[in-house]
C-alpha cells in the first residue's frame, strides 16, 4: 500500500519487458540503499508513453556509476545523491558525465538528505544540472513529474541529437562518394556509406545496371552477405522473394521503396547514357523513419554522383573520339601508349599514314569527299593489318596512327594496297597517295606519349621533300629531332629574354669606297659562346610561330643600336628585315612607328628589306603595309632581287626604292657570261625605273670592279667587311675619320 503523498510504494510482482518496446534507462546513484530500495520501487509504478518500458540501473558508489555510465551511453535519467563517498562526489559525478563522457543528452536531477548542500545556481547552470530536489519532498506524484517532464525533455534533445548525427553522417557519406569519379569506386562507396547509416553489421548490399523496364539486371558491385555475386544476374534466388519483388517494383514503377529490414534505391542516367542502376540494402537493423529520411537525404547525393560520372563517361568518350570519323582520336592513342609498360613498347612499332594533298583535295571536292576519302583509308588501314590486331586512330585531320607488334613487316603489297583507288567522281578513280612513316617505340623511350606522336609527325614532314612512300624512323632521326625540339626551346627563352643581337655589315660607296649604310643581322650566341646560325634559327621560328616576336626583339635592338652610334657621331641608316607575315599585320606598322617615335629617331635612318619571293607572293596583302612605310620616310629593299618571281612586270609594280642583287649573280661574274648579262639587264631595268641599286656578296676586288663598271654604284659582301657587332663596328669606321 501506499500513501499519495509518501514516495515508498512496495510491490513485489516482478514486470517482464516487452521486447516490442522502447527501452528507458533511467539510473539511480544512491548510497542510502533502503532509500534507493523505495526509489525505484517508485520509479516501476511511473506510467510512460505507450510502446515504451524503464529499465532501472543502480549503483550505489562514483566507482559502480562510472561503470554503468561507460555500459550504458543511452540511460535517459539520471538520479544522483550529491553527498555520497564525499561531500562533492554527486557534483563531481555530474562533471564526469557531461565533460568527460561529453553526454549532454543525458537528463540529471541531484537528491540530497541535508539541504544545506545545495549546489550554487552558477554551479547548476554551468553543469547542466536540470533539478535539485530534497529527498523530503519528493512525492510519488512529484516523482511522476519529474521522470515525465524529463523524458519528455530527453526524447526531445535526443532526437534533436539523432537528427544531427545522421545528417553528419549523410554528409561526411556525401563527401566521401563524391570524390570518387569512377562507377565502380563510386558504388564501393554508396554501399559503404549506407551500410554506415544505417550501422549495418549482418546485412550487405548490391548495385546493378538496367535497362530500362527490363528487370534483368547484371551485378556491378556487391558487399556484406551479398559478396561474391558480382557479374551475375539478379536473381530470386540470390535476394529473398519479398526483396526481389520490391526490386520488380522499383524499376517498373520507377522509385525508391522503403521496407523494415531493406530498401531498393532506383536511379536513372538516361537523358544521359540510356541507363538505370538499382542500389538494394538489406539490413540487419530495423529502418526507421528517422534512418527512412536519412537514406532519402543521401539518394539524392547518390543521384547526382550516377549523374555526374555518367557525364564524365560520356566527356571521355567524346575526348577519345574523332566525332566527324566516329574514330578514336589522338588523345585515345596517347592514352594506349602511356599504359603500355616498357616491355610492351619495346614490342611495339607506331605507324603513321598520311593522305598526301589533303588540304588540295579538300579544296577541290570538298569536306564530304575528303570524310569518304578518311573513311576508305581507315578500312584499308584495318584489312591490311587485320590478322595483327591493330590499334588504329586519327592523330590529325589528314593522318592516321597505328599500333602493332615490332614482328609486323610493311611490305610493298601492302603499301599498294594503301595506295589502290578509293573512290570514283564524275567517272574519275581518286587515290588516296598515302605515305607511311614507321616508327619503333623503343627509339623513343625517353618521351612522353605526347612527343613521341609529334616526333613521328615531325619525322614525316622533313622527308617531304623525298618522293618515299615509306619512311623509316631510326634512333638518329630521334636525336636530331630532339636537338631541334631543344634548340627552339632554347630559342623561345632567348626571344622572350631579349639576349638575341645584332650584327651590321656596311654597305659601301663603290666610287669613294666609303660606307653609306647597314644591313642589321640577327645573331644568337649560346651560352657555351657558340653561334647558331640565322638560316637555322629563323627557320625554327617561321616553324614555331615565333618570327614576329623574334622580329620585334631583333627591332629594339636596331633602334637601341642607331642612338649608340649616333651618341658617337655616326648616322648611318641600318636596314632591316621584315617578313611578309609581318607586313600583313596592321599592328605591326604602328608598332614600329610608335617605336620610331618614343625613342625620337629620324624614320630616314632606317630601311625596311623584304625579300623578292615574300615581296612578289604576298604583294596584295602587303603593299598597302609598304605604302605606309615609305610615306613614313622608311626606304624599302627588295632582297635577294633576281632569285624568285622576277620579271618586267614585277619591277613595274612593285612598291620599292631599293633592289639588292642577290650574291648568286656575282659569285663567278669574271668568267660567267650569262651572269654579266643578267646583272647589266637587271641594273639597266632598275634605273629604268628609278630604282636604287645595291648588289650583295662582293667578297674580291674583281667582283668589286665588276659591279662598278655595270653601273652599282653601293654593295656589300666581306671584300669590305663581315658583319660587326657595335664595339667592332666602331672601331673599324674609325679608318673612315676625316684626319
Amino acid at each position: 500500500m501506499s500513501d499519495s503523498n509518501g514516495l515508498f510504494v512496495f510491490n513485489e510482482e516482478q514486470e517482464v519487458n516487452d521486447l516490442n518496446k522502447k527501452v528507458i534507462k533511467i539510473l539511480t546513484v544512491e548510497d542510502d540503499i533502503n532509500y534507493q530500495n523505495a526509489l525505484t520501487n517508485s520509479l516501476k509504478e511511473i506510467q510512460v508513453d505507450e510502446g515504451c518500458t524503464i529499465e532501472i540501473l543502480v549503483a550505489n558508489s562514483i566507482s559502480q556509476a562510472a561503470l554503468v555510465l561507460s555500459s550504458h551511453p543511452d540511460i535517459a535519467l539520471t538520479f544522483i545523491d550529491v553527498v555520497l563517498e564525499e561531500d562533492d562526489s554527486g557534483l563531481r559525478l555530474v562533471d564526469t558525465i557531461r565533460e568527460v563522457l561529453g553526454n549532454s543528452d543525458m537528463r540529471i536531477v541531484l537528491l540530497t538528505g541535508q539541504p544545506g548542500f545545495a549546489p550554487e545556481q552558477h554551479v547548476m547552470k554551468s553543469l547542466d544540472i536540470d533539478e535539485y530536489w530534497n529527498k523530503s519532498d519528493v512525492s510519488a506524484e512529484k516523482l511522476q513529474s519529474i521522470v515525465t517532464s524529463n523524458l519528455r525533455t530527453w526524447q526531445y534533445i535526443s532526437q534533436i541529437s539523432s537528427a544531427r548525427k545522421g545528417l553528419q553522417l549523410v554528409l561526411d557519406a556525401s563527401r566521401s562518394i563524391n570524390s570518387k569519379h569512377d562507377m565502380r569506386s563510386f558504388s564501393k562507396a554508396v554501399l559503404e556509406e549506407i551500410s554506415n547509416i544505417l550501422n549495418i553489421t549482418d546485412g550487405g548490399g548490391i548495385i546493378c545496371s538496367s535497362g530500362g523496364s527490363n528487370t534483368k539486371a547484371l551485378i556491378s558491385t556487391a558487399n556484406g552477405c551479398f559478396d561474391g555475386f558480382e557479374g551475375q544476374l539478379v536473381e530470386q534466388e540470390i535476394l529473398n522473394s519479398d526483396i526481389y519483388t520490391d526490386f520488380e517494383l522499383a524499376i517498373t514503377e520507377q522509385r525508391h521503396v522503403f521496407s523494415k529490414h531493406h530498401t531498393v534505391f532506383y536511379f536513372e542516367t538516361k537523358n544521359l547514357d540510356n541507363k538505370s542502376y538499382v542500389t538494394i540494402v538489406k539490413s540487419d537493423n530495423s529502418i526507421g523513419e528517422q534512418n527512412e529520411y536519412l537514406l532519402k537525404v543521401f539518394s539524392e547525393n547518390v543521384n547526382t554522383g550516377f549523374a555526374n560520372i555518367a557525364l564524365l563517361n560520356k566527356l571521355t568518350e567524346l575526348a577519345y573520339t574523332d566525332v566527324s570519323l566516329n574514330l578514336h582520336n589522338r588523345n585515345w592513342l596517347t592514352r594506349e601508349i602511356r599504359n603500355m609498360n616498357l616491355h610492351e613498347q619495346y614490342r611495339t612499332l607506331l605507324v603513321v599514314f598520311e593522305v598526301e594533298q589533303f588540304e588540295e583535295k579538300a579544296f577541290t571536292f570538298g569536306h564530304d569527299f575528303c570524310q569518304i576519302l578518311l573513311s576508305e583509308v581507315y578500312k584499308n588501314i584495318k584489312l591490311t593489318f587485320a590478322p595483327f590486331s591493330p590499334r588504329i586512330a586519327v592523330i590529325n585531320n589528314s593522318s592516321f596512327g597505328l599500333l602493332v607488334n615490332t614482328d609486323v613487316e610493311i611490305s610493298k603489297e601492302m603499301i599498294a594496297v594503301l595506295n589502290r583507288p578509293v573512290c570514283q567522281i564524275q567517272m574519275v578513280r581518286q587515290y588516296a597517295d598515302v605515305r607511311i612513316l614507321e616508327m619503333a617505340l623503343r627509339s623513343v623511350l625517353s618521351f612522353s606519349p605526347e612527343k613521341i606522336i609529334s616526333i613521328a609527325e615531325s619525322s614525316l614532314s622533313d622527308s617531304h621533300l623525298t618522293s618515299s612512300k615509306y619512311i623509316k624512323h631510326n634512333q638518329e632521326k630521334t636525336e636530331a629531332l630532339t636537338k631541334r625540339f631543344s634548340l627552339m626551346a632554347k630559342l623561345r627563352a632567348a626571344i622572350g629574354s631579349g639576349t638575341l643581337e645584332v650584327a651590321l655589315q656596311p654597305k659601301m660607296d663603290l666610287v669613294n669606297l666609303m660606307p653609306v649604310g647597314f644591313e642589321a643581322l640577327a645573331r644568337w650566341q649560346l651560352k657555351d659562346g657558340s653561334f647558331i646560325s640565322p638560316e637555322v634559327f629563323i627557320e625554327l621560328a617561321e616553324t614555331a610561330g615565333l618570327i614576329s616576336e623574334l622580329d620585334c626583339v631583333i627591332f629594339d635592338k636596331i633602334l637601341a643600336t642607331i642612338q649608340e652610334l649616333k651618341n658617337k657621331g655616326i648616322n648611318l641608316p641600318v636596314a632591316f628585315n621584315a617578313s611578309a607575315f609581318d607586313l600583313a599585320n596592321p599592328q605591326y606598322f604602328d608598332r614600329i612607328a610608335q617605336k620610331i617615335h618614343e625613342v625620337n629617331i629620324d624614320p630616314s635612318m632606317l630601311e625596311l628589306e623584304i625579300t623578292e619571293t615574300q615581296a612578289i607572293s604576298n604583294y596584295d596583302l602587303i603593299r598597302e603595309s609598304l605604302e605606309k612605310f615609305m610615306a613614313l620616310g622608311i626606304k624599302v629593299s627588295i632582297d635577294d632581287f633576281g632569285t624568285g618571281y622576277s620579271s618586267i612586270s614585277h619591277i613595274t609594280e612593285i612598291t620599292a626604292n631599293i633592289l639588292k642583287i642577290d650574291r648568286c649573280f656575282i659569285c663567278d661574274i669574271e668568267h660567267n657570261t650569262d651572269n654579266q648579262y643578267i646583272l647589266e639587264m637587271i641594273v639597266n631595268l632598275a634605273k629604268r625605273f628609278n630604282f636604287s641599286i645595291i648588289i650583295e656578296g662582293i667578297e674580291t676586288l674583281e667582283q668589286c670592279n665588276w659591279a662598278k663598271k655595270i653601273g652599282c654604284n653601293v654593295a656589300q659582301g666581306y671584300y669590305f667587311s663581315k658583319p660587326l657587332f657595335v664595339k667592332d663596328l666602331i672601331e673599324w669606321l674609325k679608318q673612315y675619320e676625316k684626319t
